[in-house]
């Protein structure tokens, strides 16, 4: 008899805790907030030099950043330099990348990935280069 009253007084519970849920016929989609964006205050957007494509507004290099390739695309942004620059890249994108809304997933030193919705990128310093690219495939 009393697992009989066990098994009765979880299954109300369930019941209860079922109609408890969100009445918007959501349930289980809650979408996590979406995080203000932060400029930094020094810098420039891949936008405000020129790239046109994705998400350029939000991908940010140092003031005199030097470059010496880039590709523009609607799925890719491409930007490379040189390595006497990399480690003031790199150091300026750990600052700025969360503060512009995306999340860190992986770094390293002469290394970061980082991710924002459908956007996935990442820094690469070479032998004689950096490289950064930010995809949506």
């Amino acid at each position: 008899m009393e697992i009989r009253k066990a098994i009765l007084a979880t299954a109300g519970c369930l019941l209860l805790a079922g109609c408890s849920a969100a009445s918007n016929g959501t349930f289980g989609t809650a979408q996590p907030p979406t995080p203000a964006v932060v400029t930094p205050s020094s810098g420039r957007s891949l936008a405000d030099v020129g790239f046109e494509n994705g998400a350029a507004p939000l991908v940010w290099l140092p003031v005199g950043t030097q470059v010496t390739y880039t590709a523009d695309q609607p799925n890719l942004l491409i930007v490379t330099g040189t390595s006497s620059q990399a480690s003031q890249v790199e150091e300026y994108l750990r600052q700025t990348l969360p503060g512009l809304g995306w999340r860190i997933t992986a770094e390293a030193d002469g290394g970061l990935m980082f991710e924002q919705g459908e956007w996935h990128g990442a820094y690469a310093l070479g032998t004689d280069s950096w490289a950064l690219t930010v995809r949506n495939d």
